[in-house]
């Protein structure tokens, strides 16, 4: 995949739109392509967490066990916690069909957003979003328990 194609790859997701090409440029440079087949897992809970996942195409499921989390398609990203601390995964990552992933790495990413707040900014707002909505499910648990 060319630089340009994964340029505009990452302008199309809520995690870097508000940045502009330029510094996506650096991002992009970043990036690594991998290919997962349908049933493959990504990660594991536990492993060591050093990347986040970009999404160009297919679907993972996010999940601890049997209990599924999450289910992520085009232009989402996760593993990004293991940007931000050198924890191990908080949950483990499985293709539910052919992906192309673009992978970035924590040393690579900590240069990048050294000269680049905006980035940062990205992920915070994905942070933000994903635990509120976390609380809102869990809400809605306690509800149903009562």
């Amino acid at each position: 995949m060319l630089i340009i194609e994964k340029i505009l790859l990452l302008k199309n997701s809520d995690i870097f739109k508000t940045c502009n090409e330029v510094d996506l440029i650096d991002i992009a440079s970043i990036c690594i392509e991998n290919y997962f087949d349908k049933g493959v897992n990504i990660f594991k809970k536990g492993d060591e967490g050093n990347c986040m996942y970009f999404i160009h195409s297919g679907q993972v499921s996010i999940h601890d066990g049997q209990h599924q989390l999450a289910v992520l398609s085009e232009n989402e990203i996760f593993g990004e916690l293991s940007l931000l601390d050198a924890e191990s995964r908080s949950a483990s990552a499985t293709a539910l069909a052919d992906c192309i992933l673009l992978k970035i790495e924590q040393d690579l990413f900590y240069d990048v957003v050294a000269t680049n707040s905006d980035i940062l900014k990205g992920i915070m707002r994905t942070l933000c979003k994903r635990l509120r909505e976390q609380d809102r499910i869990t809400v809605e648990m306690k509800k149903n328990i009562q």
